[in-house]
């Protein structure tokens, strides 16, 4: 009974009675262990093994749910750190580094560690061995940190959320200084509006560095062989020798050209030529080049594209909004679309109407009209929406919402929904 009562979490209230005090589990095995024998069966050898296991884990289970749900009155639990702040001091760019922050409940009561919530996703964390932690008990929170988009000094957080009474929150906080074997100068290229048959090129520079020391073996990243780079590529991204420079290049998009050129005789930097070459898809420009270099750290250097790709039809607005429209009157609206193509036209307007119960037979006509007119400034597309007369009389506000669909010849905007809304209401006298 003595391992059973062990592992049932008996606890002890020597304060007040001096009596142990056996939890629910404990009391409800005893009383299923004096059952009456008439009502139990005679099981085999094995069978009371498995089932005394059974019971032990049963019991388990059940004490580590009552240790989460609460405390016994008077029990608080005090989690304690080691330390709250760590520096990995200087460290290289790409390098994945970790550390654990040790911790112990020095307080009377059950301590759990609710969550962990990181500053960013270049943090990985887990409680080490367990959540949960008895008086007195041991563990660690450990972490993963990756430096690939990071450089100079740098910050980071982790809070930890128990179930203290007080401060029930914890901050750890780590900082490293974060040193780069090769660089993209700008970091980043920003390319503004741009038209899809866009044409222009950028060179961004590609500073000359030294190669961090270390002993272990070069290893080459999961992405490289998901990029199916060659074979030849792949040998020459493990060179040793010399400072770090690019090997090969490789773009997100079709429509994206780039290549490495060498330094000059000037400069001894290379530098990474980036060309647009058209055909690029309408909306924002999300793209990247991939530099892949012998670094021992940082083999695969990204620098981001950014814009917005733009057609040659500019819209005065993205949405109607007709406000409030009372009976008799009607309220217009105009949209003007506007190219730099000669030949465009709006070749037809044509509106969807949000059906709802109060507009049960009403028809597109009997609510909206539309028509346009073209001018030297562009298209004018003009809306107007009315209050029907097949809607019965109602103090009630009715919501009019819908969509207006404007077809044109430009291949970029063959179809343009513009979102419209409106309330009708029954005029007041």
């Amino acid at each position: 009974m003595v391992e059973f009562e062990s592992r049932a979490n008996v606890r002890h209230d020597t304060a007040r009675t001096g009596i142990p005090k056996i939890s629910c589990a404990a009391s409800l095995c005893l009383a299923l262990f004096f059952v009456s024998p008439s009502l139990q069966a005679a099981p085999d050898a094995g069978q009371k093994k498995m089932s005394a296991e059974k019971n032990v884990n049963s019991a388990e289970s059940t004490a580590e749910v009552d240790a989460r749900a609460e405390n016994l009155q008077g029990q608080k639990p005090l989690v304690q750190f080691s330390q709250l702040r760590y520096d990995f001091g200087n460290i290289t760019r790409g390098q994945k580094v970790s550390y654990a922050f040790e911790l112990q409940n020095v307080g009377t009561g059950v301590l759990q560690i609710r969550s962990i919530h990181s500053a960013c996703g270049c943090i990985n964390t887990r409680i080490e061995p367990k959540d949960i932690f008895l008086p007195g008990e041991k563990g660690k929170i450990s972490f993963d940190f990756d430096s690939s988009f990071f450089a100079g000094s740098v910050v980071r957080t982790l809070t930890v959320d128990t179930n203290q009474l007080r401060n029930s929150t914890q901050t750890l906080t780590i900082t490293a200084n974060i040193r780069e074997e090769i660089r993209a100068a700008p970091s980043l290229l920003g390319v503004g509006e741009i038209l899809p048959e866009y044409n222009k090129s950028w060179l961004i520079q590609l500073p000359a560095a030294t190669r961090a020391s270390g002993s272990e073996p070069e290893v080459l990243p999961p992405s490289a062989e998901k990029a199916s780079l060659p074979k030849s590529v792949l040998s020459q991204l493990k060179d040793t020798s010399g400072d770090v420079k690019p090997v090969f290049v490789s773009t997100s998009h079709p429509s994206i050209a780039a290549e490495i050129l060498p330094p000059s005789e000037t400069s001894k930097n290379y530098q990474l030529k980036v060309s647009f070459k058209g055909n690029l898809p309408i909306g924002p420009l999300r793209e990247k080049v991939t530099v892949w270099n012998t670094s021992r750290h940082l083999k695969e250097l990204i620098v981001p594209i950014y814009g917005e790709v733009v057609g040659h039809v500019k819209q005065s607005a993205k949405y109607i909004e007709f406000g409030v429209v009372t009976r008799p009157e009607s309220v217009r609206r105009t949209l003007t679309l506007s190219s730099d193509r000669k030949d465009f036209v709006v070749e037809s307007v044509t509106a969807e109407l949000r059906r709802t119960d109060a507009l049960e037979g009403v028809t597109i006509a009997d609510i909206l009209k539309y028509s346009t007119v073209k001018s030297n400034t562009g298209t004018h597309v003009n809306f107007e929406l009315r209050y029907p007369d097949k809607v019965k009389k109602t103090q009630m506000p009715i919501n009019a919402s819908g969509v207006f669909v404007v077809k044109t010849n430009d291949p970029d905007y063959l179809e343009l929904k513009v979102p419209f809304f409106g309330v009708l209401r029954q005029e007041t006298r």
